[in-house]
């Protein structure tokens, strides 16, 4: 723990800096009308589910999200700005490299509080590694209190369901899996409505079963959980023992020393694959992000 708990450090010492005078401006939005691309027709297998372009990972249904709302969300992939995309590629690798080297599949990423930029991070992991043409990602959107990932990429309004249907047992795993249209590599499971009793529902039979289902699929996808902060509720306690790794998201002038000091003892049991620096001003060369 000597080389995270400097990092971690490192980390803070940036976040208790004053902030520099924001000098980004929002940029022109496309002015295209149609913000929706169609994905290609879906193949289906013998036993009638559907195949993503992929080949690798089975997905169930298209959604279609909405490219100006992905734009303001700041995705990679909806945004022209380099020195982002450039940050969040190497975050990728190096993930990968770590995840690969054990043998690692799945991943749960958390923070301390509400607003350190955790559930952009995750998304934006994930179309970064969709991008990768070996490697497929799911992204699970598991915060059932504050669920943000459908929001984040404008899905239509005609999804019904989500994880949390699916575990109040009110939808099946054929309901809840999407494949994103105009968009490779990468199928979601959304989360829609407030769930109440999240960490009994997480450590549940339902729960159970959906993972035995996730870990079936091809040993080429890697499975990104976007959960709730650690300090906020017990659901990423009641769910580690179910991942092989956790990410960390802290951010510059928000994260707290006391409260990271925390959530590292809380994580102590857990395999941490790294700590994320978000919202850093101070940048080194093009990237605007720390990973460590």
């Amino acid at each position: 723990m000597g080389k995270i708990q400097t990092s971690i450090e490192k980390a803070i010492e940036k976040s208790r800096r004053p902030k520099s005078a924001e000098s980004r401006s929002r940029r022109k939005k496309k002015s295209s009308s149609d913000t929706r691309q169609a994905g290609k027709p879906d193949s289906s297998d013998d036993s009638g589910e559907k195949v993503s372009q992929s080949g690798v990972f089975k997905i169930f249904q298209t959604a279609h999200p909405d490219k100006e709302v992905m734009e303001e969300s700041r995705f990679v992939s909806a945004v022209d700005d380099r020195s982002a995309i450039a940050a969040y590629k190497m975050f990728r690798t190096r993930v990968l490299h770590r995840m690969r080297s054990n043998n690692w599949r799945t991943l749960l990423v958390t923070s301390t509080g509400a607003g350190e930029g955790k559930t952009l991070t995750a998304a934006n992991l994930a179309l970064s590694i969709s991008r990768d043409v070996n490697q497929s990602v799911l992204l699970v959107d598991l915060d059932l209190q504050r669920s943000k990932v459908a929001q984040y990429f404008g899905f239509d309004v005609d999804i019904t369901n989500g994880i949390g249907e699916y575990l109040t047992g009110n939808a099946e795993i054929p309901d809840i899996v999407y494949s994103p249209s105009g968009l490779q590599r990468i199928s979601i499971i959304p989360n829609l409505h407030t769930i109440e009793q999240s960490s009994e529902l997480l450590s549940g039979p339902r729960m159970k079963a959906l993972m035995e289902w996730i870990q079936q699929q091809s040993n080429q996808t890697i499975v990104i959980f976007d959960m709730p902060p650690v300090l906020v509720d017990d659901d990423v306690l009641a769910f580690c023992p179910d991942v092989d790794a956790v990410l960390v998201v802290v951010a510059q002038g928000k994260t707290d020393r006391v409260a990271l000091e925390r959530a590292m003892g809380l994580l102590a049991e857990t395999n941490l694959l790294g700590v994320v620096l978000n919202k850093c001003d101070e940048k080194i060369g093009d990237n605007a992000y720390g990973y460590y």
